[in-house]
């Protein structure tokens, strides 16, 4: 998080307004990147100009003019109005960093900006038709209207993969779902290659047999996730769309439900969280027996012998057999840090072979729950009677949460009208201050997390940036020099 800020940090100074000098524009150098290296496993573009304008910088006290000079001492250098593309190669090393990082700029004028870098302490070499310099993990080539930076955690010869790099984005576009994704607008776009995380990882997919490996590697062929992430006046929106091969898309098991149907089964209350699943899990149970037959043996190994005897209860069926893929739980009650999390309700659906085994946890549970139903729908627990069924009422669910249930995961958290103070928060904890409520859905399209703040009039990223500023300035203030 640090490089990538860091990155971001030199990028942001670097960019200033101008136009394109050159006929191939920069989203065709990186679409033609991206079509001849398969080691990409991310790949997409991050509009500073537009974020940073949300975010109001210019009226931060000081450090608004620092930065605004910084970015008008690059004025006609790089091309502000055109997003920063970036590409993340694989594997992921173990602390899940990309093997190498590649940020893609706009430049207006070469010369200028290579003059620009010299006088801020770069030595810049030539080779061949591009100039460049290497300073430790970091590498950044400039060739017409085209700079590249590239990040890479241990050595390397930055000459070398600039020359590379330089190469490959010469070739034709990609074309296809790649080009799909670099074309939409939003403040910050990522494209997941799952063909090419597969290819680049390790992992135990690889003790299958020669033909399941084939068949996986069909099935996830030209199979992507997009995500976009966009900054609005009172919210922020991050939304997945899977944009997968037909097979891939055929063997995802979630379950739809639009009468939320589940909400009956949990009690009553005002909750402040929830979370629910919907789950095919005959699906389920089918792709992993095909695909990774030891993950419930490994683990039933860890659980010990009375979770193994639950899969025997399952019979041919496994997990499809004890659970039928519902499952919800919510909070109930307001927290507060002196008394900790309030009540909660949760139910389990039961599969056919399941009721022997929700017996057991219905003797485990009415040791600690205030009350526990067990009956042909599933297994129900309260941890307080206030919240326990009644006939004709249910849980209400806070305005705006209306999802919950609806999908095959659905989840939110609802902070207004609950008191926070009590948890005495510090720095970037205090921004659920700012928060009104959360919600999470995901289905078999995609997904979308829904961040709604309490004003609904100014942009999240200047809210964000006020709060952080003042925070900052009040912690200054009481500094003894």
């Amino acid at each position: 998080m640090k490089k990538i800020l860091g990155s971001l940090v030199l990028i942001a100074l670097l960019f200033s307004c101008g136009g394109n000098q050159d006929n191939r524009p920069l989203k065709e150098y990186v679409s033609a990147f991206l079509a001849e290296n398969e080691s990409i496993i991310a790949f997409g573009k991050a509009d500073l100009n537009t974020m940073l304008n949300k975010s109001d910088y210019k009226s931060i006290p000081k450090l608004g003019v620092i930065l605004d000079a910084e970015l008008k001492a690059y004025q006609g250098i790089l091309n502000r109005k055109t997003p920063a593309y970036f590409a993340l190669e694989g594997p992921l090393l173990e602390d899940g960093v990309p093997t190498t990082s590649y940020v893609f700029l706009e430049v207006v004028n070469e010369d200028s900006l290579a003059k620009k870098l010299t006088q801020q302490g770069f030595d810049l070499n030539t080779s061949g038709d591009f100039q460049f310099f290497q300073s430790g993990d970091i590498s950044l080539g400039i060739r017409n209207n085209l700079a590249v930076l590239i990040s890479k955690k241990e050595d390397f010869d930055g000459e070398k993969l600039l020359t590379q790099t330089f190469d490959k984005v010469k070739q034709d576009v990609s074309g296809g779902k790649m080009d799909k994704i670099l074309s939409v607008q939003s403040d910050l776009v990522i494209g997941m290659n799952i063909s090419n995380l597969y290819t680049t990882s390790a992992t135990d997919l690889s003790d299958l047999s020669e033909e399941k490996q084939k068949k996986l590697k069909d099935m996830v062929a030209d199979s992507y996730i997009q995500t976009t992430i966009s900054f609005d006046n009172g919210a922020a929106v991050l939304e997945t769309k899977n944009l997968f091969s037909k097979i891939l898309q055929s063997k995802l098991f979630f379950k739809s439900d639009a009468t939320s149907s589940i909400i009956s089964n949990l009690g009553t209350g005002k909750p402040t969280l929830g979370l629910s699943m919907n789950i095919d899990m005959k699906k389920l149970q089918a792709f992993m027996d095909e695909y990774s037959p030891n993950t419930l043996k490994d683990f039933a190994e860890i659980m010990g012998g009375e979770f193994q005897m639950a899969l025997a209860m399952g019979g041919d069926a496994g997990l499809a057999g004890l659970i039928n893929g519902q499952l919800a739980g919510v909070m109930v009650g307001e927290p507060n840090a002196q008394e900790g999390l309030s009540d909660f309700n949760l139910f389990v659906g039961l599969g056919n072979n399941g009721r022997t085994l929700a017996e057991g946890f219905q003797s485990l549970l009415s040791n600690g729950m205030a009350k526990v139903e067990l009956n042909k729908k599933g297994l129900s627990a309260f941890s307080s009677l206030k919240y326990v069924p009644i006939p004709g009422e249910n849980i209400v669910v806070p305005k705006g949460c209306e999802v919950f249930g609806k999908k095959g995961i659905t989840a939110f958290v609802n902070f207004e009208g609950v008191d926070l103070t009590s948890f005495e928060l510090e720095d970037e904890q205090k921004l659920i201050y700012l928060i009104k409520y959360v919600t999470f859905e995901m289905d078999e399209h995609g997904s979308k997390l829904l961040i709604r703040v309490k004003n609904g009039k100014e942009n999240v990223l200047k809210q964000i940036v006020d709060l952080l500023v003042g925070d900052l300035s009040q912690k200054i203030s009481k500094i003894a020099i």
